[in-house]
């Protein structure tokens, strides 16, 4: 009888570890699996926090003259007139009149072909938008090569897509031999 009640309580702690001790210890194991887990996430966050105030405290450091330089370079929004006055500045200083200025419509009519119409959808998804301008003007050679030169220093960023260019087969009485005809195609970008 003495060895009875000791066994019956070995016997009973075993039972109630196995049906309710040991249920609670799998819950408690999966807690702390989900707070380490939950660690990990705060600690990530911490270095996010950390490398956001690192790249806020860099473009704090950035002069406000170099941020309006750089919006001048690629705006936010495409502010086409503003584009049209400023290449028509630049002409102007070289005695170039802009003329025939043309806007070109990039959404033209989508083909049936399902490969060309992903790869409209892709053109429209860039970060980034393209205002595509045609213009002519006319002047002397010399003068035409100084314009595409201050065009390319420009600020804004500008690519000059086409060149071409007229002779005047017949000679007008009194009109300067050396003056072509240019027409131009350029792009400019902006960001969406």
């Amino acid at each position: 009888m003495k060895l009875i009640f000791p066994i019956l309580f070995i016997l009973l702690s075993i039972i109630t570890f196995i049906f309710g001790t040991n249920k609670f210890y799998k819950d408690v194991s999966a807690l702390r699996s989900d707070i380490s887990t939950y660690n990990l996430a705060i600690d990530n966050s911490n270095d996010l926090k950390s490398k956001e105030d690192a790249l806020l405290t860099t473009y704090n450091e950035i002069k406000q003259e170099d941020k309006d330089r750089l919006g001048n370079f690629l705006p936010s929004t495409v502010n086409n007139i503003q584009f049209i006055l400023e290449v028509e500045r630049i002409a102007n200083l070289h005695g170039m009149p802009i003329k025939d200025i043309k806007f070109e419509n990039k959404k033209k009519d989508v083909p049936v072909d399902p490969n060309v119409i992903i790869a409209e959808e892709n053109i429209d998804r860039r970060p980034y938008g393209v205002f595509p301008v045609e213009f002519t003007t006319e002047g002397k050679y010399e003068a035409f090569i100084l314009f595409l030169k201050d065009l390319e220093y420009n600020l804004r960023l500008v690519d000059v897509k086409s060149v071409s260019f007229e002779v005047s087969d017949k000679p007008v009485v009194g009109a300067d031999p050396s003056v072509y005809t240019y027409s131009l195609k350029v792009e400019t970008y902006w960001l969406k």
